[in-house]
């Protein structure tokens, strides 16, 4: 698991270079663990978020 400022940095990376900026291409392996337990797919997932807009990075915790 990783430490809270190693959290700290990637969040601090994600607002530098990607909060503001729209998705253009967006790439997802299809993984039954994590789109099998929401109901979706790889495919779904990258269809919703190619052209959206990253507004904000934060982290709660351990997580971000």
């Amino acid at each position: 698991m990783p430490e809270i400022g190693e959290i700290a940095r990637i969040v601090h990376y994600l607002h530098e270079h990607l909060v503001g900026k729209t998705l253009t291409l967006v790439k997802a392996q299809h993984d039954e663990n994590v789109y099998g337990k929401v109901g979706t797919t790889a495919a779904a997932f990258e269809k919703a978020l190619t052209g959206k807009t990253v507004e904000n990075a934060r982290q709660q915790g351990k997580y971000f």
